[in-house]
């Protein structure tokens, strides 16, 4: 009867927990932990369409634009741009841009056709960023 209370008891934290968790607005259990950014699909065009710079930020030391693993706020959190960073513009989901970048400003592999629509793999960094920060450079 103990082991199979403790199997109660733990079953029961873990629902309450998840429960809370999703009324404070964080990911389902099933939400997937990342979403790719994905380039190419077009023969004639680059594997990414635009470029952008992260502008509109408040400035100071703080001040930052989250790269996150999908596009929401749900995602976590693996980068952090300030104002001035150069972006690829590859992808877009509701208010958010899969972005491709690199901090030394090497080539990223994407300024030329990817016929195939394919995740992003490298060299550079990928992630998502609320388009709000972002101004189009061209493209």
């Amino acid at each position: 009867m103990g082991a199979e209370l403790g199997r109660w008891v733990a079953g029961a934290l873990t629902a309450g927990a998840t429960a809370l968790a999703m009324a404070a607005g964080h990911a389902r259990a099933d939400a997937p932990a990342e979403v790719p950014v994905m380039i190419g699909g077009e023969a004639e065009l680059d594997a990414c369409a635009s470029t952008g710079i992260v502008s509109g930020l408040r400035g100071g030391v703080g001040s930052f634009l989250a790269v996150r693993r999908g596009p929401g706020l749900r995602f976590a959190t693996t980068d952090r741009l300030r104002n001035g960073a150069r972006l690829w513009l590859c992808d877009a989901r509701g208010g958010w841009l899969g972005v491709v970048y690199a901090a030394d400003g090497r080539d990223c592999g994407v300024s030329s056709p990817q016929p195939a629509r394919q995740p992003y793999r490298g060299p550079c960094t990928s992630g998502w960023v609320s388009e709000r920060f972002v101004r189009r450079e061209a493209g």
